[in-house]
């Protein structure tokens, strides 16, 4: 029997962005002092940036919603640092988690103090590439030794004395520029780090808000030098992270009679990728109230339902806009009208798990029609999406958010395989969702 579709409307304040959260608390290890940080991401992944940083000696003191503290205010907290010439050696290897950004900026980190560093992950982690990080690293002079498989974790970094390079990445990447530009400002000379495509430019902001000294060459181009002192400690406030507004957004825009609010949410032009791609598809997307907050274009974002999307195609420059949201768009674009097709999105194969292979299984087994392609895939849009299918998520939280909205609108529930990998981002998805649906 066909379920009975719900809506979703009100108002949802999404947790803070995971992205400032990691740089927020990496980048406090560049002063001597107390920063403060508030709205930081309630996600596991940043918990793992917390627990590395504090093995490495700086004292991190969270309010309640975060570990071993029962009161204070939701979402913030104070690190309080050293400076990087007090920073120790770990008694054991940084334990990154399912992090990615949280093992290659604090690489950067340690391939200037002058101690060895080893750092590991989770299986997942372990499959993800490390060298588009580390060889750089090691061409600045860091000593890295793999410990298993060449180019990924686990692995030691020796640190110690840098040398400014010219580097530019062979892919949009934000997490490999921000580590090298850590290491820069540790390194004798100049650092140039320079990406592709239209990359978050969290890093660059969040340096001029808090005193970072750099030269921004444009076209994605940073330039830094040796630190002569550390920084001054600072706050930071965080805005609400649009990849997880993102599953919100999609749901709005795909069941009938729904309208949401989502405010004070980061509208990064690197992050827009979600909103241009539902305009696109002829979504009703406003951003209202735009403003600045700790360098950050910020808005609220309001989503109504307007009737049955419109393909569109998805390429070129403006993936680096949005990659993680691809998941969650590409159930957008089983439902609507037309073609969606997406292409240049070969990073997805390297994420959490093959994002690429398991969206087109997944809404394969849920009755879409998928064409699957080495960077991307096609989907030919239908009014209904039968679902009634297993989904299987390979622990990657993005793919069971996916899983949980597109169980509101296939024509039958689905079985998902794995929803406790969502807290690997975004601990209260579910409950969130929950009280919104009507």
């Amino acid at each position: 029997m066909k379920q009975l579709q719900p809506r979703i409307s009100g108002e949802l304040k999404a947790p803070g962005d995971k992205s400032i959260t990691h740089r927020a608390l990496v980048f406090a290890a560049l002063t001597s002092g107390r920063s403060t940080i508030s709205g930081l991401s309630p996600a596991q992944d940043c918990r793992s940036t917390i627990a590395c940083l504090q093995a490495l000696g700086l004292t991190v003191e969270p309010d309640k919603g975060l570990p071993g503290v029962a009161k204070g205010e939701p979402g913030k907290i104070a690190v309080a640092s050293p400076g990087l010439a007090g920073l120790r050696q770990s008694s054991r290897p940084l334990y990154a988690g399912n992090s990615g950004t949280t093992i290659r900026l604090l690489s950067g980190l340690a391939a200037g103090l002058p101690f060895v560093t080893s750092f590991d992950g989770d299986e997942s982690l372990r499959g993800r590439p490390m060298s588009r990080v580390l060889d750089p690293l090691c061409r600045m002079g860091a000593c890295v030794q793999y410990q298993s498989r060449e180019g990924y974790a686990p692995y030691a970094v020796s640190g110690g004395k840098l040398a400014g390079i010219d580097y530019t990445a062979p892919v949009a990447s934000a997490q490999v520029q921000t580590a090298l530009l850590i290491a820069g400002l540790q390194a004798q000379g100049r650092t140039t780090v320079t990406v592709p495509g239209t990359p978050r430019d969290h890093t660059e902001r969040m340096f001029r808000h808090i005193g970072v000294p750099f030269q921004a060459n444009g076209a994605g181009s940073i330039t830094v030098q040796q630190l002569t002192a550390p920084i001054a400690p600072f706050h930071i406030d965080v805005p609400a992270d649009i990849s997880s507004a993102a599953f919100f957004m999609v749901a709005a825009a795909l069941l009938p009679g729904s309208g949401i609010v989502l405010p004070a949410v980061g509208v990064n032009p690197g992050r827009r990728l979600i909103v241009d791609v539902l305009r696109a598809m002829g979504a009703s997307v406003t951003l209202e109230h735009e403003r600045t907050v700790s360098g950050e274009p910020v808005a609220d974002i309001a989503v109504t339902f307007a009737g049955r999307l419109k393909g569109t195609t998805v390429g070129g420059d403006i993936i680096s806009a949005g990659i993680d949201e691809l998941p969650i768009l590409s159930l957008a674009g089983a439902l609507c009208d037309g073609l969606f097709s997406v292409r240049g999105a070969a990073e997805l194969r390297v994420k959490e798990s093959d994002r690429l292979k398991a969206i087109v299984l997944n809404l394969r087994a849920a009755g879409a029609g998928v064409t699957e392609y080495e960077d991307g895939f096609d989907i030919q849009g239908q009014a209904h999406l039968p679902g009634g299918s297993a989904w299987t998520t390979f622990g990657d939280h993005r793919l069971a958010m996916t899983a949980i909205i597109a169980g509101l609108v296939c024509d039958t529930p689905l079985s998902i395989d794995d929803t406790a990998c969502v807290a690997i981002s975004y601990p209260s998805f579910e409950s969130d969702l929950k009280s919104l649906l009507k």
